[in-house]
């Protein structure tokens, strides 16, 4: 008897499943009243695909043999699982495979975040309709799930090179060449996703035309290199297309963790990180950095270049000084930088905050924050 195809409703209570599954996650995927979130669902994954999913650990990747062992009543051979999960890597919807491999723990597999993962994994193949769903869902409930104050955050600011004195004292962590420098790679970069999809809805950005800017590394690095969104680079090359995104005033932002898998530059209008932050009215609350912008009163002529430069709009003019709002400033110093008068400097908080170990011990942290 010829199998009855299953409709939209039939379909409803998998990509539910899915949902309430990746909401497990350390950065979860919570439902919405719209149900945007199952909308999204459907742009990635097809029914087979969400049903393998469920089966995936929300933790850490799971070796393959661990897998086929829970899925062996299924029916489904070892290798016949073992291709579908590649094929669901190769898609982005998922993370392990052979990157787990090259990192020496066997071949395994996990359920990918929504941000940062399955989202970024679909660099260079974005439709209209997904981006706008996923601007939606973004700036929905999904927006208090990643800008959250009371878990540790996914991202942190770091400040350019050019705004910060050779006497100052700078942890490894905060300087940038310092992390591409200490990284063992490889290294990769692909087009910034934000500035894809505003492209796609005919919004292109207002701030820069450089559009390769989002530099991998390490495990982000192979995992990018896996999925195909990114370009395998040197060191010297990340290092240079860093400073071009500097130049052009956009903000440093790598993953919270002493060895980030990756540094994004953003802008203010583009960013989808920045632009939530925008919004709130104390930013500072919802992504860590070690810095704050300064002006002394005295050198300062009121140009205004530092208030055109500032993404966070912390910067504004009052009694014939530019003041800064530190309840608004996110330490990036691109204020800095460019000041004619070399009125604004970055101080350092007296409180450093030292970021998580690594990607696991962030995870570990947003786990615990959760519970």
């Amino acid at each position: 008897m010829e199998k009855k195809s299953q409709t939209m409703e039939d379909e409803d209570p998998i990509y539910r499943k899915l949902q309430e599954h990746l909401d497990k996650l350390p950065i979860g995927f919570p439902p919405t009243e719209s149900g945007i979130e199952i909308r999204i669902l459907r742009h990635l994954f097809t029914l087979e695909e969400a049903e393998l999913a469920l089966n995936l650990s929300t933790a850490f990747p799971e070796k393959l043999n661990s897998i086929f062992r829970r899925m062996r009543d299924t029916g489904i051979s070892k290798d016949e699982l073992e291709e579908k999960l590649d094929k669901m890597v190769k898609k982005g919807l998922i993370q392990g495979g052979d990157t787990v491999k090259m990192l020496g723990y066997g071949k395994s597999y996990s359920c990918a975040p929504f941000i940062v993962g399955i989202f970024e994994f679909q660099a260079n193949r974005l439709t209209k309709k997904f981006f706008e769903d996923y601007e939606e869902y973004l700036h929905g409930p999904f927006s208090k799930e990643y800008l959250n104050p009371n878990t540790p955050f996914q991202f942190r600011t770091i400040p350019v090179e050019k705004s910060l004195s050779i006497h100052q004292s700078i942890s490894i962590y905060d300087d940038v060449k310092q992390i591409i420098e200490n990284a063992s790679g490889p290294f990769g970069v692909t087009n910034c996703i934000c500035k894809q999809g505003r492209d796609i809805l005919g919004k292109p950005c207002t701030h820069t035309d450089l559009r390769e800017t989002c530099i991998s590394i390490n495990e982000g690095a192979l995992q990018g290199l896996q999925v195909g969104y990114v370009r395998e680079i040197s060191k010297n090359e990340a290092i240079g297309i860093l400073r071009k995104a500097q130049d052009a005033g956009l903000v440093l932002i790598p993953g919270n963790s002493q060895k980030p898998s990756f540094i994004c530059t953003c802008c203010g209008d583009c960013c989808q990180v920045l632009t939530s932050l925008k919004k709130m009215p104390k930013p500072v609350d919802f992504i860590e950095s070690n810095y704050f912008a300064a002006v002394n009163e005295e050198l300062c002529d009121t140009c205004e270049t530092c208030i055109e430069r500032c993404k966070m709009e912390a910067l504004k003019i009052a009694d014939g000084s530019v003041s800064v709002d530190l309840d608004r400033c996110i330490g990036c110093g691109n204020c800095v930088s460019t000041c004619p008068s070399n009125a604004i400097q970055l101080i350092k908080k007296e409180k450093e905050t030292v970021p998580p170990k690594d990607i696991v011990d962030l995870y570990i942290q947003l786990i615990k924050g959760k519970s």
